[in-house]
């Protein structure tokens, strides 16, 4: 054996350790630690949760996972969740979260769903105003309002709003069309109006929207015409209020009666003239 094959073999073997040692550490750095103190526990859900469910005891179990990976906000306890009502699907093994949940209050499950100052309206709709049964709680819609002056037209009356629920279901598990008679609406209170104006109006069209899709919609004010007129004719009555002394005085004629005598009073301007008036 040669020189050159011996040192040829010594380099492969140091070569080689040191492959080794690199490949220790980086798998050393790579690998996460389970240290002591380091987790948490946090309630997940053991089963799909529809939204407006109220959430029970069997709907939840304690799951241990490490603090790093348990979001801000998560329900700790099964008395933080217990009687609330779930505001949004959930999923089996999901981390259940105060976010997702709503404190339960007198009345229906649905009026627990409402967002502050917004309010349910209903409108009833057929298989076409419907999106031929497409139609879902939680999907966004805008209503277009078709009616006739002359020539029909069309106006988009308010752009994506919420559905809350379809018929009297507040979810609907099955993801599958389903024909309904009426969809109930989260609307503001000027959006409230605005939708019975068009209905008085004219017949409804809803237009479902993608979920991914925020774009905004220029929509028609149907009040805009009467507020223009009651504007003009505030001025108009302000503008006679201001008349200038140089101005032609209004006149005034006032009769006036009493037991002994009775006259006629001309109011011209500030200046009065009396015309007397025998009975």
């Amino acid at each position: 054996m040669n020189s050159k094959t011996i040192m040829f073999i010594v380099l492969s073997l140091v070569f080689g350790a040191i492959a080794v040692f690199l490949a220790q550490n980086w798998l050393k750095s790579n690998t996460p630690m389970n240290h002591a103190g380091q987790t948490t526990t946090v309630v997940t859900l053991s089963s799909l949760v529809p939204m407006g469910t109220i959430i029970d005891r069997k709907h939840m179990v304690l799951t241990t996972v490490p603090e790093d990976i348990a979001p801000k906000g998560s329900v700790t306890k099964f008395e933080d969740a217990e009687g609330k009502v779930v505001n949004q699907k959930l999923y089996s093994g999901e981390i259940l979260r105060h976010e997702k949940l709503t404190t339960k209050g007198e009345g229906s499950t649905l009026a627990s769903l409402i967002q502050h100052n917004m309010r349910a309206v209903t409108i009833r709709v057929n298989d076409v105003v419907g999106v031929a049964g497409f139609l879902l709680p939680g999907n966004r819609v805008d209503v277009i309002n078709l009616y006739k002056e002359g020539n029909y037209k069309t106006d988009i009356v308010l752009s994506n709003v919420k559905i809350l629920a379809i018929d009297q279901q507040a979810s609907n598990d099955e993801n599958k069309p389903m024909l309904v008679r009426a969809v109930t609406l989260e609307l503001s209170m000027d959006q409230a109006e605005q939708l019975l104006v068009a209905k008085g109006r004219g017949s409804l069209q809803l237009a479902l929207r993608n979920p991914n899709d925020d774009a905004q919609v220029e929509v028609a004010s149907l009040n805009q015409d009467s507020k223009l007129q009651e504007k003009v004719l505030m001025t108009k009555a302000i503008q006679l209020e201001e008349v200038t002394p140089s101005s032609t005085p209004l006149e005034k004629v006032v009769f006036v009666q009493s037991n002994t005598k009775a006259k006629v009073l001309v109011l011209k301007g500030m200046n009065e003239q009396e015309i007397k008036v025998n009975n």
